[in-house]
């Protein structure tokens, strides 16, 4: 990355190898095309309350959420159960309602895939796919996501992101008028900068971490349950030893993010929580379960003489259906627990 020094120096090489007049007539250039008439380019951020600079009015935001939620229905489509649709669609509601920025026109919706993913499209379209609710144990797990993807609209991470990108392409734009060579590495450097500046960085995870356990307590479900997914994804990711799931890919590991959860869920503890687990594994009974079309969630209640290995089937082995239902590899399931099983 250059650094503040060797911005400088390009600039005073600029001028002393092209003269100011080109460096003005650049100039006057590079105000033309970013000029917006009356366009708002500074908004508020609804979590800091700062004035920040922004290419992405919330009229393009909403565009783009619109766009990218018809290209996701024709990517994968939507999970066929409209029980279950408008069951997410109400737990992420309630607490879009309680964010920093309730107003917003928020959609939540299961996508018909078995990766183990959730992401949010601008303008509040967030996503979770089958895969993931699978591996979640109870309600206050699933708000705990949602509100991870909520945090990260409502910080306006995704564009902030795009300004970046604009602003670096911008910038190559510049350097291309004075250094014509440059021309011939436009291809992969936009594409270096599109894959590098779309990708949520460390804070910002951190950061939809943080407020994804505010939204939980005030909501009335366990701030935990944000830590307890990202244990069993991790779980997930060791068990493994391949792929990690899509939700970690791009993200702090997964140890990390639930240590600098500790003392934030112990502060914003300060009133009763519940999970709903009862009512979440109604929900998502007969789920879908991997790639197969037969392959479906079910209850059962641990007998004696139940293990792991003994209620393992295809395509389900015992390391999983443990992680599965929330529990590390080595430990046994206890006896008249009401577990979830792939039948």
């Amino acid at each position: 990355m250059i650094g503040a020094a060797e911005l400088l120096l390009i600039v005073l090489i600029i001028v002393l190898v092209f003269g100011t007049s080109r460096l003005s007539r650049a100039a006057d250039t590079t105000k033309a095309a970013v000029k917006v008439g009356k366009k708002k380019v500074w908004v508020t951020n609804p979590v800091t309350g700062e004035k920040e600079f922004t290419l992405m009015s919330l009229e393009k935001e909403l565009a783009l959420g619109r766009r990218t939620h018809a290209e996701v229905q024709q990517k994968w489509g939507l999970y066929d159960d409209d029980d279950l649709q408008q069951y997410i669609h109400g737990v992420g509601l309630k607490m879009a309602k309680a964010s920093h920025w309730p107003q917003l026109p928020w959609r939540f919706s299961v996508v018909d895939d078995s990766s183990v993913n959730a992401f949010a499209a601008p303008g509040g379209f967030i996503y979770l796919t089958r895969g993931l609710l699978a591996y979640l144990c109870d309600e206050a797990e699933l708000a705990g996501v949602l509100a991870h993807e909520i945090g990260h609209v409502t910080a306006r991470h995704r564009a902030k992101g795009y300004t970046r990108e604009q602003g670096a392409q911008a910038g190559l734009w510049l350097v291309r008028i004075f250094w014509p060579a440059a021309r011939t590495l436009s291809g992969f450097a936009d594409k270096g900068l599109g894959m590098l500046f779309l990708s949520y960085g460390r804070d910002d995870e951190l950061e939809a971490d943080r407020l994804a356990v505010g939204y939980l307590a005030a909501c009335g479900w366990d701030p935990a349950g944000l830590p307890r997914v990202l244990t069993t994804l991790g779980r997930l990711q060791d068990a493994s030893g391949e792929e990690v799931p899509t939700w970690l890919s791009t993200h702090p590991s997964s140890p990390v993010r639930v240590a600098e959860l500790e003392d934030t869920v112990t502060r914003v503890r300060n009133r009763p929580t519940g999970d709903n687990r009862s009512g979440y594994r109604q929900k998502i009974q007969g789920l879908r379960f991997g790639d197969g079309p037969g392959h479906r969630l079910a209850a059962h209640t641990i007998a004696d003489g139940d293990s792991w290995q003994s209620l393992a089937s295809k395509p389900v082995d015992a390391a999983t259906l443990a992680i599965l239902n929330g529990y590390p590899v080595t430990k046994p399931p206890r006896i008249g627990e009401a577990i979830k099983i792939v039948t």
